[in-house]
């Protein structure tokens, strides 16, 4: 058997000498496994990319039909009165409403009072409290386990079949003082409710606020009324939350903020591009020798360079949205929002023209680099042809190394062992003579 452990044969560090040999051997193995990771570097950095580039596709796609810049907002002259919002089927204009008298809910008290909650009896087991509002009814009736003031407000709000109502215990100071109150938990005489049966009777609830509906008067029409005091069906795409009577305008505009952001996020998604593309291919970047990347910015810029063939706007630096010389965009909020003010229609157009809007333009040309077929899946495709290329070479390279490093460890254990058996001889020779 070989002998393989440094100082057992002649005392040569064997390991030591195989080590440094093999360290040799496997520099063209290091210099692969550097390739595969700045192969694996560009894929991670073209993830990146690709990343960026459906960032700003979105982005590009929120601008890209009319409806997109259908925001509006609804903004109230007296928001003590009311408050309002608009949806995106809102039209402009200025609107008077008037609130008459608020929508109520109806509250009813029972005027037979009790001492305790949870102790003393509010009726005898089996009657009953039957709630109506319409069509709809359900009934609560009275048992062992429920039959105490706090038992019964239990029963009415777990009911099964209870359609919105709510009982609540009310305390009004005085020795028998405990009362149930019953509360329609919509507003409007539609949601009014009806108590019958024997507790009914018994517990001689009286009504304390009755059911009301709002009344408007709106833009002059009079004997306007709704059942809540949230309105969405008197002015198209606005929303009115009607808090006390009075008068109060409202105007419902195009909303430019709400605009503007979008604007915002187009030109961050193309900087936030545009900063790693810089990173990455420029000098000592990942892909500093790619031209993919330079196709990439080729293709963005053939779209900014070419206009719009309508409209009083032609291009996005006309609205305040411009090229840099570092290549990334800004946003002059002043000129953007004196476009919207001014000439609101063009700047749509600008970017939803369907024939050669910037949004459109910039889809399509987003599609065609991120398609399956396109220049950045054609990069990284080929990328991971090399790595399973390299791959194949590491695995063949380190099957070679491991029959080296046992060849090596053979040839130097037997040359330690010879050694050692020749200095053995010669030890026992040198002690005869003497």
């Amino acid at each position: 058997m070989a002998i393989t452990a440094a100082g057992v044969g002649s005392g040569i560090d064997v390991n030591s000498i195989v080590s440094q040999l093999m360290a040799i051997e496997r520099q063209p193995l290091d210099a692969l496994n550097q390739t595969q990771s700045q192969y694996n570097a560009q894929l991670s950095a073209y993830g990146k990319i690709k990343s960026d580039l459906a960032a700003f596709q979105s982005a590009a796609q929120a601008m890209q039909y009319s409806s997109s810049f259908s925001l509006f907002s609804a903004t109230p002259s007296n928001t003590s009165v009311l408050t309002a919002t608009a949806s995106t089927s809102a039209l402009p204009g200025t609107h008077s409403v008037t609130v008459n008298s608020l929508a109520k809910p109806q509250i009813q008290v029972a005027t037979t009072g009790f001492a305790d909650t949870s102790t003393t009896a509010v009726g005898n087991v089996g009657d009953t409290l039957t709630f109506t509002t319409g069509t709809n009814t359900f009934t609560v009736t009275l048992d062992s386990t429920n039959n105490t003031l706090q038992g019964l407000q239990n029963a009415i709000n777990s009911a099964a079949g209870n359609y919105g109502v709510s009982a609540s215990i009310l305390n009004d100071g005085t020795t028998n003082g405990n009362r149930l109150v019953i509360t329609a938990n919509s507003s409007g005489t539609a949601n009014a409710v009806t108590l019958s049966g024997t507790l009914a009777t018994s517990l001689n609830f009286a009504t304390t606020q009755a059911a009301a509906d709002a009344s408007l008067t709106v833009d002059g029409v009079t004997g306007i009324t709704k059942s809540s005091n949230t309105i969405s069906d008197v002015l198209q795409g606005v929303t009115l939350n009607l808090q006390s009577t009075g008068t109060s305008n409202v105007t419902v505009q195009t909303d430019n903020a709400a605009v503007t952001s979008l604007a915002n996020n187009f030109v961050s998604a193309y900087n936030a591009l545009q900063k790693d593309i810089t990173s990455l291919h420029g000098k000592g970047g990942t892909l500093e020798a790619d031209n993919t990347i330079l196709t990439i910015n080729s293709v963005l810029d053939n779209v900014f360079n070419s206009g719009t063939s309508s409209g009083a706007y032609n291009y996005l630096s006309q609205i305040g949205i411009s090229l840099q010389k570092d290549g990334t965009l800004a946003l002059d909020s002043a000129a953007f929002s004196s476009a919207l003010t001014t000439n609101y229609s063009d700047v749509v157009n600008l970017f939803t023209n369907t024939t050669d809007g910037f949004s459109n333009r910039f889809n399509d040309a987003l599609n065609s680099l991120l398609q399956t077929n396109g220049i950045v899946t054609a990069a990284t495709d080929g990328i991971n042809a090399n790595l399973n290329l390299l791959q194949d070479r590491i695995d063949q390279m380190q099957t070679r190394l491991d029959q080296t490093q046992q060849s090596l460890q053979a040839q130097y254990s037997a040359l330690d062992a010879m050694l050692g058996s020749m200095q053995s001889s010669a030890n026992f020779l040198l002690s005869q003579l003497r």
